[in-house]
Parts: C-alpha cells; structure tokens; sequence
C-alpha cells in the first residue's frame, strides 16, 4: 500500500562515527532527503555536506530542540551523492550516500525503470548500418522498450566486443562511410518510431593490444618501464611462452608433452619439466636478492669510515633488505647507517680494532645472507603458485570434459596466455629479458587486463603491492591491455582527455551506459567519467554487472557511482525455487505491504536490479536447462517488479551461445529470415506488454508462490486498485523432461476473476533438431508457440473455476504458462472506500473521544494486563508464536505495527494471525465494551472495523494497521489536547513522554488512594492514581508508594497541565499523614506503612510546584484534607477529621522539628520478612545546629535507596545495603525548597503562621540549612580524611553511623541542586556536577562511583551467590544506573548552567539535548513507549527492571520543561 498525499521525504538520521558506503537509500527526483542529528550528535554543533555543494553546509532548521530540527536537500538532478558531517568543527564524523534515480522518458513519456524491458545485441552481429534497424526491428515486434548494443567502437585483433581498437573510431562491419551522427540519426529514429531507448556498453578499463593509440602514448598502459616492479613478472611470463612454443614444436615430445595435449599423463609430464627444469633456470629469486659480495665490502668500507663502533646501537633489530626500484637482479641494497646501529659495534671477542670490524662485518655477511635465502624461499613460493595456476588453465583447456579440449598447441591455441604484450620476435626468454630494461622497448611491454577470482576489486592488482601477475593469478584476456590512469588526471592527462571525449560522445548519443568489467575498472576513474557523462545527459540510465564477491562491495560500488540497476541473472538459480526468490528478492514490496508515511525513514536498500533471463556472457539456457524453461523463465521475470531483459537469440531459441569473441554470424533480419512465429517471440510480447504495463499502473507488490518443486505463481498487486495479475509458470531446469502434474494446489481468486490473460505453451513439434544455419543465426525450428488470448472461463484449456472461488490447473505440462487478472469483490471493495471514508472524515469517533474523561484513557491506550485482570476481569491478546502485547490497549498494538510497518515485516506473527482471521478486532471492541465509560467508543470502534470482515485475507493486516493507527492518531491528539498546549507543539520527544504519563494515571480497582473530601471536585467516580511503574507496580498495595509518587508527579502531571489529578492526589496523601510522615506505601490508606524519611518532602516540594504551577495554585493550600489519622494510634475508620491542606503541612514540619520517634506498627515479619528488629525503629529530627533533617538507623533504610538484604548464605540478609542515615543530601535541598517557599507565602499574605516557634521561622530555617549546606556537604581540593577518596564533590550525607559513607560519591546531591539551585556557591556546585559525570551512563547515572569498592554495575534478584555485594540484588543501589536521579541531575545542570551563564550555559544545554537523544532512542525502541526504573551498567538491559517507570518519565520530562526555557 502506498501514500502520494505531499512532498516524499526521506530521513537519514546521523549518528557519530557512522561510515555508510555500503547503505544504499534510493530517492526519485522531486523527493527531499533530510537529516536529522541521531542521539549521540544531540547537543552537538554539527555541519552536513552533501556532494551538490560540498563547500558550503546545509542550513539547520530554526529551533533549539535537536530532536525536531533538521536540515535536507531537494534531489534535483540525478545520480549518486555523498553526504558527510562535521561534529564541533572536527574532521568528518560520519558519511553516506543517497541515489537519486534517474528519470527516463521514451517520446516525452515517463518510463519507469521497473518498467523497462531490454534485449542486448552484440554490435558486431547487426551487419552495415542500412541493415541494423531490419535486426533489431525484432526488440519492436517482441514488445521490448530499450536496446543494449555492445560497443559500437571499433573492435581489436581479437574481434571481441569488448577489445576496442579506437574508442572514437566505429566498428568496421558498420560500414566505412557512417559516423557518429548517422548512429545518433537512427537512435533517435528508434525512439521516435518504435519507442525504444538505446543503451551501449562503456570500456573504460583496457584497450585492444593493437590499438595504434597505445604505441603512441604508452604511458596510457602498465608497462616495464612506468611499472618496473612487473619486470620480474615479464620475465616468468615469457618463460611460460618460450615453453609453451617448444611444445608446439615437438621439443619436449621425447619427455612425455607432445603437441597435442590430451591426456592427464601429458599434463602431468608438462607440470613436473616445468618445476624441474624450465622455472628454477629464470632464478626469480635473483630479482629480490642483494649482491652480497658487494654489499660486504661496501659495509666493511663504511664502518671502517666511521672510526669505531656506534654509539647508538639498535638491539633487537633486524637486518632490512631495500628492494630495487629498477628491479635488476642482485640490485637490492641495505640502509648502511641502520646496518652499522645493528652490526658495528663493541665486541668482547675481538682484541683488536681490526679483529672487531672483521666480526662485526662477518655478522652483516650473515645477516645478509639470511636475508638472500630468505627471498629465494618466498620466489619459489611465488613459482610453485604460479605453476599450480598455470596447471589449473592446462587441465582446463586441454583435458576437462567441461573444458574446449584445445588439443594442438600452436600459435592461436597456446598452452598458456601471455600476459603482456610483446612485439619484439621471439628470441628466448634470456635473450628477451633485456627488453625490459630498455628505455624504449619497455614502455611497449604492457600488462594485459583480466580478472581475479576472489580479489578485492577496490584495489588495483597492477600495483606494485599486487603479486597477481607474478604468481599467474589473472584469468588473463591476452587481446587487451589494461589502462594505467594513476591515481588523478595529472598521471595520465592523455588517457584521461581521451576517456572523457569517449565518455561524452557516448552518452550524448545513447540513453544509457553499461559499464563493462565495472569491478575491474578504478573506482575513481569510473566516478570521474560518470561525472562527465551526466554533464551532457543528466538522467543517463548507468548500469553494470558486478562480481566483487560480497553485497557489501556491490553497494559501494552503486554507491559510488550512481548504478541505477545492477545486472542480475536468472541464469544463476539452481531451480525454480531460487529463482522465484531472486524474483521477490529484486523486485517490489511484498504484497500487503504496510501503508507508507510520506516522510519517514530513508529504507536500507538492495541495488535496484536489471533482471536478465540470459546475458550475452551466458551460455544458452537450451543447454543448460530445455528449451521448455524458455517461456516460463521469461514469464517469471516478467512478473519482477524491476527493470527486465534478455539476450538477443534467447527468444528466438538460438541453441548455442552467441559469443562475444568468436561469433561472426550476423542476428536473423524481420521479416526476411523471421516473423513473431519463430521461438517464443509472440509470447514474449506478451509478456513485456504485460511487464510495461504493471508498471505503468503502480502494480508494485509481489508475491511468490512455489506451487511444486518446479511450478511457480507469482502475483502483482495495487495497492491502489488492489487489482491484482497472476502469472503460473511450469519451468524446466531438467533437460528433456516433461512432467504432467497432477493434484496441484490450487490456486485462491480471492476477488472476482476479470479475466484470462492468456494461456500459452511451447510445443516441441518434431523431436529432430535442424542443422545449425552457418550463414546467419537462426533458432530452433522444431518448437512452436500455442498462445490463446483473453480467453472466457468456459474456454480455458489449462484450468478449471470452482465456485467463482479457486482455480485448478488441470492441464499443465512443462512449458506452459498462464495468466489471470483478479478485481476486489463487490464487498472488498465497498470496505475499501468505507475504509478511506473512515479515514477522511470520522465526526462519531472524535465526538466519542471528546466525552471521554481524562481518566477513561489510561484504559484506551494502556493498561498492562494485572490492571485489566483487576479492572475487567480479563487478560491480554495472546498472539501464536509471539505472546502477548505488553500493554492492552491501543498503544500495546501500535508499537508493534509501527515496527511491523518500518521494517516491512509482513512475517510477523501478528500479521499471519489477522490473515487467519478477525478475532483481534474482536478482542479490540469487546475489551473497550467492558469499560463503562468506553462503551460508545467501543461501537464507534466496531463500526470501524467491520469492513475488515470484507477485506481480503491478505490485505487485512496492511487495513487493519491502517484503521488502527488511525484511531490510535485520533486518541493522542484528544489527551495531548487536555494537555498544557505548549505539550502538543514541542519536541517529539517530550510529547512522548507526555503520552507516557498517561499509562500510570489511573483509577484500578484495590490500588486507590486514600479517602478525599467530598467537596474536591473529580471528573470521574474514583479519583486516579500514580502507579509507581508498569507492569511489576501496577495493581494492588504496591501500585502507590508516596516517594514514588512525588518524584513522578511535578513532571507527570504539573508539567502537562492535569492539575485537577494533581491536586487529588496530594490531598490524599495529606489524608494519611501520621507521625507527622505520609506513607511510604499507601495501601488506599488502611494498611499505610510509615518508613521512610524522604516521601515528606518531595510531598511537599510537590505542594510549592503546585502553587507556582497550577492556575490559582496558591487554592490549594486552603483545601480540605480528610484526616484517616488525625492522631498517631488512630484507628482507620473510626475517626476522621477535615483540615486546610495547609494545616497538614504545618503538622508534617512540626513534627519534624520536635522530632519523629516511633517504632512501626505491626513490626515484625508480617510487614517485613527481612528487617532486623532495629529496624522498625524510625526516627527523624532537625539539627539545631544546621537546621539540617537527620535520622534513621543503621538497620534501616529511610531514603529511595532502601534495598534491604535478604542472602542467608552471605549474611546480608536484615542489612541495608545504604542506610543513609544521618542528613542525606537530597533531603536538605528539599526542606530548603519548601522552607523559603513557606517563608514567602507568609511573605505575600497566602499563610499566617510564619515558622515552627518564634525564633525558627521559615526564612531562618531556610538560611540556617543554607548557610551550612556548602559548608558540611562540599568536599573541597583541599578536604583531607580518611575516608575522602574523590574531592570537589558533595556528601552523599553527614553524620552517618558508619562514616565512610557521607564520602561517597552517588548522584543524589544532584536532587538538591535541582530543587534548590541557590543552596551553594553555583561554581562549587558546578565542580561537584563536574565530578559526577564519572557516574553518567547512557540513559541514567550510576548509583556509586565506578572506583567504589562496592560498586557493582549489574542488578539481578534472583541471584543467590556468595557475594555478599550482588547475592539477592543487594547491590540494587550499589552501581545500576537509575534514570529518575539522572532526570534530577540534567535539571542541575541546567539550573546552575543558567546562574553562571557563559560557556557554563551552552556546555549544560548542549549536555541535556544530547542526553535526551538516549532517551528518545530507547523510547522509540521499546514497545512500552517508555522509560524503565534503571539499566545495568553501561545501559544495559536490567530484566527485573520496570519497563515503564513514572519517577524516570516525570524527571525528564521536567529537565525537559526547564530546557525549552533556556536559550543558548
């Protein structure tokens, strides 16, 4: 299913350090191509290029959030281009490509290039030029739309298509008086009459050994003098000719090698002469070999010179031989001065002077003489490879039953090809090495080109780090040299300038260049003449076979160069089976395919592919496979949706291969020697006809289906239309055999059945085959088409209708094909416009929605399945062979479907589940009916997705994807709406989030809040609540936690304007105060548990946010509270009092300042299995001294860090892992915060009283706390102690009962800064968020220093080993990376950056977008839509984790609120 609906754009997000060469991203002309920073370049300067203009960057889009702007590129032109980006003015960061397809247009129309259909013609086959148009007159009359000529140039010695004499000059069977305008002439006329395009191969690679061009400039050609290092190769290779002549002559005849070769006795007696006596004679090792004699002596002379031993030896060193860049024999030498550092010096052997350099010189000779063995070992090597090459193209050509059986040895048969070219007589190869040396007979010793099997095609194996020619690696093509261009035009401005006109002229002529030998080629050359080509057509078609052996180096080769369609073969699959996977492999989306958004990731492509069902280089499928595979392989391919040809001769059923080098025959003239009703020449118009025509139409989704083993269907579908073509083929890869199947599968219609296109089969008419036509290339006249056209039901010969249901093959033998059309039914197709209507316009689904209270969606879009088992009483969906969706409603669908959609997985189990049926649909309505206030969204829902019933199975996932991702749309734009409106114009990220908020608001039946007044108002019958995190705190006591839920709260519904929630929520709390705490866990109240210090104060925090926050905020302090608890030993129920809110927290502070001493209720087992006795003992109270909030215990743990051990075996259990008793820092920010707001409402008139007592009033409290904070909690440069490991940082407490542990450095002062960002001198504090970096992970911040003897990264509860620091997951808060906390410290960050100002500033923004990049990764990548409690260390996946956390979604929410309010 496709979308058309605006501009198309493809985005590539950039990510650091991302070199993309291989990633292919195809874009069409028009289309707009944008990047976007990934999430490790957030907060990053970053410039992007793009090949267009390369010297100037893209211009970033307005705005401060990384995440939404972006810069991009119109595509205007075509080809491949190159982006690459900077980071912070660096060198280049990361790179890529993106190629843009060029549009092809036949008489001013646009041809798609999945609609192109070719047929290659060697050039040299189609006789004069007056005669050309009669020869391929027969691509018109065959349906194909482009023509593919070999060169047209003129051709070499060898007469090969690909060996070119003159690159400027036309082949001489063309005629001598024609030009380039006379081939420009008729490929206009082509165009105009027949409309066909004409494309010609390119040789950009080697030239014909006889080029006179190349005796001109020789420079153009790797040859013994520009190339010395080929000098030694020369010499081996005229060795292998000299021999190779001696055979021919009989020499060797009386040692077992006559002239003819042709048995293994022959072979076996030419490979033992050559390694026994032929190769050691030319003594290779000579070349890489040092004259040692010369070199002693000169060494002896030059430490003699020295006047004594060196004073700066070299030990350990090795002795280096220095290879001759002339490559003479013996012409190698030694760095004198590094040999006398390794050899000349003072000796304990020696008495004398004398006697010292003499040992010191017979060392070097040694040495030396090491160094000379050594090389002869390694050349040796090299001849025996070399030899064991040779051996392999002997056998081959002379004896292998697949081989020519060459048999004589002569002059135009020789045993081995030459690898250079040599014009000189032959006089031996001793005689002959001297050429080599020759100023001018060198340059004449050129390389000749070929290819190397399994070789690197980015590098240049005539190069001197290359020892293919020395080692006989090259399949060699003895007719044509290989082209020297060196590494820019400067090395070869001759061969540059010639290729650049050739290039031109070509392109200006033909619609398209196919780049012959492509892996071979330079890749900077190719690129540079590309380059000139697209300057005279800018939309030239470029294509190219490729076989660099790995896809890797095939799309950096399409990359590079801009290969609109690389060549591919059918001839390459082994039966039908891989064939019709090379079918759905090259050609379109699957059929179903998902709804595509028009701006949305740039996909990772394969190569668009150019589909041949034979190329000019294969051998004719007649052979290899039957003439009965002729009509169904082109059948098959037909149906690709890609670019498709064929080889001149393979319709006609030319039996043998029409070769590029020896074949002289001219091609079969239209209609003197052949009409359509020769091979399969009338079917295959057919079948191109069909094959333009699916493409014109937008039929671009495939599907195969392998009926047998060699019967084969294959579907096109629109996913417009949802027309769809069916074409069965009834292939043949065994020779000779006719099968006559039976009990085929049959075939479903699945709509209405239009029509028959055609049936048709080849018939073998007679079993003799003709001789072959000498005169002119003919095919087989013994097979004869059956072709039956548009043909009714009744009629058919190969089929029968059952029920207007399915279709059976009843007559299908090998070599038949045939064709169905299908139209949606009546029914589909109504659902399908009911569908779009739905889609358009949909009043009754918005009206349902806008009467949803705020609450109704938590259960619409989330619920894990605890809160639907405790709500509605059932669970979730259960996919087969995938399980259930982690949440159970709408957003639990879509972050699979969007996944589904992205990554085209049309495999998904999801999708073979809504093929098999509606019963998710059903599960979808009948969950929503559950729900009261759902109800009429439910019928509105069912509405929606009744046309699916009518939908065709195989379409239902694409529709259902469609309808649900509608209403899902629908829904976040209406809870976004209630929203704060800043939410839905910010960041994706943010808005995310603020979606997130969503899943943990709630009302779930036995995990409400404490009772609320009647008088505060509620839009639903029970008020929400927070749950602390999905799925393990979602329903029952442990769905509210009071910490959990003021951590959540300011960011979860503050910041996105659900105030009312807010306001229920705290006064709730307030209702359960006790002891002058709220609850740790709630427990709706009844079984409220009172443990921990810190829930107080972020409750309170909470309150000051509210009242700066809400509208009328200040309101709230002047609610009522139903007190459960108005007294400490209060029964629940039994009595109740009401008082302000702002009564309470007078309470909460009272108590706090008296003191908080009490042991818990029901202490014991039933409340915790773990805790020591001590440890129900909580008690809190204030310093007088420091105003500072102390308390707890060593056996408990009072703050968010409360893991308590439970490990028997290693004794942990009953200890907490961090008390973190005393005055834990992040309390002191919190009562600060709380303190100076009392003290300014009482400022401004909102409250009366104005402290605990007289003296401690708010403002005095506040500063007292103030005044000390910096002063006990700084560890400065200077702070000494037996505990202080890290300096400028601040205490994680004071006045711990074990001490070392107020010094270690945990990421909870971050809390303090973030609420109270004046507490401190901001530069200290700074430095102290400095220090704390080495805590950041990539989502949150580690819970103790790495270097922390007790830190360890990884959390895991189930572990019971011996190590007391992780047995039971003790280590919970000992290293795991907590994202809340690390929310707080980006909001640190960003409070202390905007005081200080300056670089300071920009540094803390910088680190926040980039942060926040992290986060919206992992966002985007969990199918909870959100962020856990914690990761293991480094980031990693923690599985006990919640999933989705409120505290992590809250805090980040709030560094972003504080972000968007900053500007660099």
């Amino acid at each position: 299913m496709t979308h058309n609906d605006g501009v198309q754009i493809r985005i590539i997000i950039l990510e650091a350090g991302e070199h993309l060469e291989s990633v292919i991203r195809k874009v069409e002309k028009g289309w707009v191509v944008r990047f976007k920073r990934g999430s490790s370049l957030l907060g990053k300067k970053v410039a992007v290029y793009t090949s267009i203009t390369p010297e100037v960057p893209l211009e970033w889009s307005e705005g401060n959030d990384h995440l939404s702007v972006h810069c991009q590129v119109e595509c205007q032109q075509a080809g491949s281009f190159r982006y690459f980006f900077n980071v912070e003015e660096s060198k280049e960061e990361g790179s890529g490509y993106f190629l843009v397809m060029p549009s092809l247009q036949v008489n001013g129309k646009a041809l798609e290039l999945d609609g192109i259909c070719c047929q290659t013609y060697l050039t040299k086959l189609l006789g004069p030029l007056p005669e050309w148009k009669n020869r391929l007159r027969i691509a018109h009359e065959s349906g194909y739309n482009m023509i593919h000529l070999t060169p047209i140039q003129e051709l070499g010695v060898s007469n090969s298509s690909y060996s070119l004499s003159d690159h400027h000059g036309l082949v001489k069977t063309l005629g001598s008086h024609y030009g380039f305008e006379d081939i420009r002439t008729l490929v206009e006329d082509l165009e105009k009459t027949w409309g066909l395009l004409t494309v010609q191969d390119v040789v950009w690679n080697h030239a014909a050994k006889n080029a006179t061009w190349l005796l001109e400039h020789p420079e153009s050609a790797y040859n013994c003098l520009n190339s010395p290092h080929l000098r030694p190769a020369y010499v081996i290779d005229r060795v292998y000719h000299e021999f190779g002549k001696q055979v021919g002559e009989g020499v060797w005849e009386h040692r077992g090698v006559p002239p003819t070769i042709e048995n293994i006795h022959h072979v076996n007696a030419i490979e033992y002469l050559l390694r026994a006596e032929v190769l050691p004679k030319a003594e290779l090792h000579e070349f890489y070999q040092v004259d040692l004699k010369a070199m002693t002596n000169l060494f002896e002379i030059f430490i003699k010179q020295a006047g004594g031993p060196t004073s700066d030896p070299l030990d350990g060193e090795n002795l280096e031989i220095i290879q001759d860049p002339e490559y003479r024999r013996f012409g190698n030498t030694v760095d004198f001065e590094r040999s006398a550092r390794i050899f000349n010096r003072l000796r304990g052997d020696a008495n004398s002077e004398e006697e010292r350099v003499t040992r010191c010189v017979q060392s070097f000779k040694d040495a030396l003489h090491q160094k000379n063995l050594d090389a002869a070992r390694e050349s040796w090597e090299v001849i025996l490879a070399g030899l064991q090459a040779v051996m392999g193209g002997i056998t081959y050509e002379r004896i292998a039953e697949n081989g020519p059986k060459k048999g004589l040895v002569s002059a135009e048969n020789p045993l081995t090809t030459d690898y250079f070219l040599h014009l000189e007589a032959d006089l031996g190869w001793k005689n002959e090495e001297h050429f080599a040396f020759d100023p001018e007979k060198s340059k004449l010793l050129m390389a000749f080109n070929g290819w190397v099997m399994s070789s690197d095609p980015m590098k240049n194996f005539a190069l001197k780090d290359s020892q293919v020619y020395l080692r006989r690696e090259l399949v060699c093509w003895g007719d044509s040299v290989k082209l020297n261009y060196g590494d820019k035009e400067e090395d070869s401005p001759f061969l540059w300038q010639y290729m650049k006109e050739y290039t031109q002229k070509t392109a200006s002529i033909f619609h398209g260049l196919r780049i012959d030998n492509a892996h071979g080629t330079p890749i900077h050359v190719a690129e540079k003449l590309l380059k000139v080509a697209r300057q005279v057509r800018p939309d030239v078609y470029v294509f190219a076979e490729l076989f660099t052996g790995s896809e890797y180096l095939d799309n950096v080769f399409v990359n590079r160069l801009g290969i609109s369609s690389l060549i591919r073969e059918a001839q390459s699959a082994h039966d039908s089976h891989e064939q019709g996977r090379l079918v759905y492999r090259y050609g379109g989306d699957c059929v179903g395919a998902f709804k595509q958004k028009s701006a949305r990731l740039a996909p990772n492509s394969i190569a668009h592919g150019l589909f041949l069902d034979q190329s000019h280089d294969n051998p004719s499928p007649i052979h290899t496979r039957s003439p009965f595979d002729i009509l169904p392989t082109a059948a098959m391919l037909s149906m690709a949706s890609c670019a498709v040809g064929s080889n001149r001769g393979y319709d006609e059923l030319v039996r043998n291969h029409i070769h590029v080098v020896s074949e002289t025959r001219p091609y079969a003239s239209w209609p003197q020697d052949i009409t359509e009703k020769q091979g399969i020449i009338k079917g295959r118009k057919i079948l191109n006809d069909l094959h333009k025509w699916l493409a014109q139409h937008g039929y671009n989704q495939v599907f195969v289906d392998q009926m047998n083993p060699d019967i084969v269907g294959i579907t096109r579908h629109n996913p417009l239309s949802h027309e769809t073509v069916i074409v069965v083929s009834h292939t043949s890869f065994s020779k000779n055999y006719v099968d006559w199947p039976q009990n085929l599968k049959h075939i479903p219609i699945g709509g209405v059945l239009e029509n028959v296109l055609f049936e048709m089969k080849l018939n073998q008419i007679q079993e003799e085959w003709d001789l072959e036509n000498q005169e002119v290339l003919m095919g087989l006249k013994n097979f004869e088409m059956e072709i039956r056209e548009n043909i009714t039901f009744s009629e058919g010969n190969m089929f029968k209708i059952h029920n207007k249901e399915y279709i059976e093959l009843t007559n299908f033998p090998t070599g038949s094909v045939i064709g169905f059309k299908v139209r949606p039914s009546d029914d589909a197709a109504s659902a399908f416009r009911t569908i779009y209507d739905s889609i358009d316009s949909s009043p009754h689904l918005d009206a349902a929605l806008a009467n949803l209270t705020y609450q109704a969606f938590s259960s619409l879009m989330f619920h894990c399945e605890a809160e639907d088992y405790a709500t509605i009483h059932q669970g979730g969906y259960d996919v087969p062979n995938f399980g259930k969706f982690v949440y159970c409603g709408l957003q639990g669908l879509i972050s699979i479907l969007e996944k589904i959609r992205d990554q085209n997985d049309l495999g998904h189990p999801l999708c073979q589940n809504l093929r098999d049926g509606t019963w998710l649909c059903d599960y979808v309505v009948g969950r929503l009916a559950k729900f009261e206030k759902l109800a009429q969204l439910s019928a509105v829902v069912k509405d929606i997705l009744e046309p699916l019933k009518h939908v065709p199975y195989y379409l239902r996932p694409a529709y259902f994807e469609v309808l649900i991702s509608h209403i899902y749309a629908k829904t976040k734009a209406e809870a976004l709406r209630r929203m704060k409106p800043e939410i839905g114009s910010s960041s994706a990220l943010l808005r995310h989030l603020a979606v997130s908020t969503m899943s943990f608001l709630g009302n779930i039946p036995g995990a409400g809040l404490a009772p609320i007044p009647i008088t505060l108002r509620i839009e639903d019958q029970n008020p929400s609540s927070l749950a602390a995190g999905l799925p393990h705190f979602a329903v029952g006591i442990w769905r509210n936690w009071g910490r959990d839920t003021f951590i959540a709260l300011p960011g979860c519904l503050l910041a996105t304007g659900r105030f009312q929630e807010a306001r229920q929520i705290i006064i709730s709390f307030a209702g359960a105060l006790r002891h002058g705490l709220i609850p740790n866990l709630l427990a709706e109240g009844i079984g409220a548990r009172y443990n921990c210090r810190d829930a107080t104060w972020f409750w309170l925090v909470s309150i000051v946010k509210y009242v700066e926050m809400a509208p009328e905020g200040a309101s709230i302090l002047q609610d009522l509270v139903r007190r459960i608890y108005p007294k400490d030993d209060s029964v629940y129920g039994e009595e109740e009092v009401e008082q302000p809110l702002i009564q309470t927290i007078y309470e909460a502070l009272d108590r706090h300042f008296a003191g908080i001493s009490f042991r818990e209720r029901n202490a014991g087992k039933q409340i915790d299995e773990q805790m020591r006795d001590e440890g129900f003992q909580i008690s809190v109270g204030v310093s007088r001294s420091t105003g500072f909030i102390y308390g707890g215990n060593r056996w408990n743990c009072g703050t968010w860090m409360d893991k308590m051990g439970s490990s028997e075996k290693t004794g942990n259990k009953g200890e907490p892992a961090t008390p973190r008793d005393g005055a834990a820092v992040e309390i002191q920010g919190l009562a600060y915060r709380t303190l100076k707001a009392l003290a300014h409402w009482n400022e401004v008139g909102l409250i009366t009283r104005t402290g605990v007592d007289d003296e401690w009033t708010w403002a005095f409290w506040s500063e007292k706390i103030k005044l000390n904070f910096e002063k006990e909690f700084y560890v400065d440069s200077d702070t000494r102690g037996e505990f202080v490991n890290r300096r400028e940082i601040l205490k994680d407490s004071v006045g711990s009962s074990e001490g070392f542990t107020d010094f270690q450095l945990r990421p909870n002062f971050g809390i303090a800064l973030a609420v109270a960002p004046d507490l401190m001198n901001p530069k200290n504090a700074w430095k102290a968020l400095n220090s704390a970096e080495v805590l950041l992970g990539p989502l949150g911040i580690k819970t103790l220093d790495p270097t922390d003897w007790a830190y360890s990264g990884f959390y895991n509860n189930d572990d019971d080993g011996t190590d007391k620091k992780t047995a039971k997951g003790w280590n919970y808060h000992q290293g795991p990376e907590w994202l809340f906390v690390a929310g707080f410290y980006l909001q640190a960050r960003l409070n202390i950056g905007l005081i200080l100002g300056g670089p300071e500033k920009r540094y803390a923004i910088r680190q926040t977008q980039e942060r926040l990049g992290n986060a919206y990764k992992h966002i985007m990548n969990s199918p909870w839509r959100s962020l856990p409690e914690l990761t293991n260390s480094n980031g990693e996946n923690c599985r006990q984790s919640c999933d989705a956390q409120a505290w992590s979604v809250g805090c980040l929410i709030e560094a972003c609120t504080t972000l968007n309010a900053l500007s660099e």
